[in-house]
């Protein structure tokens, strides 16, 4: 991850299309230049960590990519389509088309820093919400798909707890 003082860039070793492919992002909070010209590439299925001092941009990259936070510039392509933005008229940038970056939005995650689950609902109840409510995909397939998720990260014995009896980890 890149920080205020050093952009640094990080490419998949592979010819296949990137899933999440960033160019040369730059954002600016006034005079502070957040990211200077920060660049990821990597394929499906790679994990990347961004380590770095608090401040240093790691939030404001991820929001950046979801477009949570408008970069001023630099390419976003998520599958191999570009994110197109064009000027707004306060001299930024805002994407060209909203129904292009919902439809990109459906196919990213995010977990926020100051995360919140839903205290009323167990864990597999919390991981289909989304699913089944905003991607219209049927319960029993979103249970099937949260039961494998669950136990790749290692809590599945946890699928009918509530967020309360759980450690911050989990």
């Amino acid at each position: 991850m890149a920080t205020a003082e050093a952009p640094t860039t990080v490419s998949a070793s592979s010819s296949v299309t990137p899933m999440l492919e960033v160019t040369d992002l730059h954002k600016r909070f006034g005079s502070l230049e957040v990211l200077k010209g920060v660049s990821v590439s990597t394929a499906n299925a790679n994990v990347i960590s961004m380590i770095g001092a608090s401040g240093s941009g790691k939030s404001t990259f991820l929001r950046c990519i979801n477009l949570l936070e408008i970069p001023d510039s630099g390419d976003v392509r998520v599958d191999g389509e570009l994110i197109r933005m064009i000027p707004s008229r306060t001299g930024g940038m805002k994407p060209a088309d909203v129904k292009q970056v919902d439809r990109i939005r459906s196919r990213l995650a995010m977990v926020f820093q100051s995360f919140n689950l839903w205290t009323h609902m167990t864990v597999l109840e919390n991981v289909i919400e989304a699913p089944v409510h905003v991607l219209g995909v049927p319960k029993r397939d979103a249970i099937e798909k949260a039961e494998a998720l669950l136990d790749k990260v290692g809590i599945a014995d946890k699928r009918d707890q509530y967020p309360a009896h759980l450690s911050g980890g989990q």
